[in-house]
């Protein structure tokens, strides 16, 4: 694991990367995988989504919470083929309660309502694919968004999502922690 230092240059919310490891600068955090993974024990969710899979480190973290809490299933959805057929193999192999999907997620229809997402694909695609969904997250939904930092534009698109409450955390990459508001108690 390397210093988020290497990939993340000091800001005034965030004065000490050197303090977050991670593998690549693509890569997750693993404090912050670790905060996803809590948040799933915490919630207890039956239906969790990730986008963007990558190498499936926080995809594997998702999946051991899940095991821990004794019920529920990850899908993960990943853009590229390659990655996510490696990913899948992986999971599997571990015998985590996780599916990986090659696929885009904003054209994703899950079978359940979800309770607990975890977007990080695309930053360009978080915004759409956080709409496209919103009808799927149960009444009890908790999101969590990657990449939310201000040297990324996504933490000023998402606070004008009307149907969403945030939370920032000052990570090298930033995390924002939200609440689907949604117009009917659904799930």
């Amino acid at each position: 694991m390397r210093s988020e230092a290497e990939f993340t240059r000091p800001r005034p919310d965030c004065p000490h990367p050197q303090w977050w490891h991670a593998p690549d600068a693509y890569a997750t955090e693993a404090e912050v995988t670790e905060l996803v993974a809590a948040m799933v024990r915490a919630l207890q969710p039956e239906v969790v989504l990730e986008t963007g899979t990558h190498t499936g480190t926080t995809a594997e973290a998702i999946g051991r919470a899940l095991a821990a809490n004794g019920h529920g299933r990850l899908v993960s959805l990943e853009l590229d083929p390659a990655k996510a057929s490696a990913a899948a193999e992986r999971l599997a192999a571990a015998g985590l309660p996780v599916t990986v999907v090659a696929g885009d997620s904003r054209s994703y229809v899950p079978d359940q309502p979800i309770d607990f997402a975890w977007f990080d694909s695309s930053i360009e695609a978080r915004v759409p694919e956080y709409e496209r969904l919103l009808p799927f997250f149960s009444s009890r939904a908790v999101v969590m968004f990657h990449d939310t930092g201000p040297h990324h534009d996504l933490r000023r698109r998402l606070v004008t999502v009307e149907s969403l409450t945030l939370i920032y955390l000052p990570t090298p990459h930033g995390v924002a922690i939200g609440q689907p508001r949604l117009e009917s108690s659904r799930g």
